[in-house]
């Protein structure tokens, strides 16, 4: 296994969380179309799976890839490729060190989350991919989501929790650790943004209420690189 480098002496910043935030140039003409096509792929699913129409909560089948049939609908999924590649580049390139020349980005699930009422996704995380992430098809705007009477700022928000909240329980707190202590960050919902995240990093929809409903697209997605995807030597130390 290659030898990581000796530290210098000085502060270290180690093992950072990169979050990705892409914005969609086409989004306050395609997601109101893509809304109505994805309205339509619900009732069909619903009447599929013999349940009560019209819920607070739904979450379609991941094969939105192959399902959605829209104009307008290919682009969408470049963009969120293309957002997905410029931020594992980012976070690679030094790791990389001139090894990977061509990235191929495969999208291993796609599908879409509708929620109202106060529907959420409680915490969780994403198996069999490196990346995935959220893009928000439709939610009210920021002024009248955060005017919320109950859940204010919170209200609808993607909430990420950091690498170390699962040991915070009882930790001790004092000046020292106060580095810690926000354990949580709350992404902002804006119609047209793609946020990209590690899988392992744990997240949940918080409780949401609106005029409009709260409507994303959540995607796993694996890279590979044009030489293979071995990094390192597996050999001993």
């Amino acid at each position: 296994m290659t030898e990581l480098p000796g530290l210098s002496t000085g502060l270290h910043l180690l093992w950072p969380t990169p979050i990705g935030i892409h914005r969609y140039d086409a989004a306050a003409a395609f997601n109101p179309l893509l809304v109505e096509e994805l309205s339509s792929i619900r009732e069909d699913q619903e009447r599929q799976r013999g349940v009560e129409p019209g819920g607070p909560f739904f979450a379609s089948d991941d094969d939105l890839l192959q399902r959605v049939k829209l104009d307008g609908w290919s682009r969408l999924v470049q963009f969120v490729v293309n957002g997905i590649a410029q931020t594992v580049e980012q976070v690679n390139l030094d790791h990389w060190a001139g090894r990977v020349r061509e990235l191929t980005v495969s999208l291993e699930g796609l599908w879409f989350q509708a929620a109202r009422d106060g529907a959420a996704h409680d915490v969780h995380t994403h198996g069999n991919c490196s990346w995935s992430g959220v893009y928000i098809v439709q939610i009210d705007p920021p002024s009248e989501r955060t005017d919320h009477p109950v859940y204010g700022a919170a209200n609808g928000v993607t909430r990420l929790y950091g690498p170390h909240f699962t040991t915070m329980g009882g930790a001790f707190v004092d000046v020292g650790n106060a580095y810690l202590q926000q354990s949580h960050l709350d992404v902002d919902q804006v119609a047209g943004q793609l946020l990209v995240f590690p899988s392992w990093l744990m997240h949940q929809a918080m409780a949401y209420g609106g005029a409009r409903e709260r409507v994303i697209l959540s995607f796993n997605a694996s890279i590979h690189g044009s030489e293979g995807d071995q990094m390192f030597d597996y050999a001993p130390r």
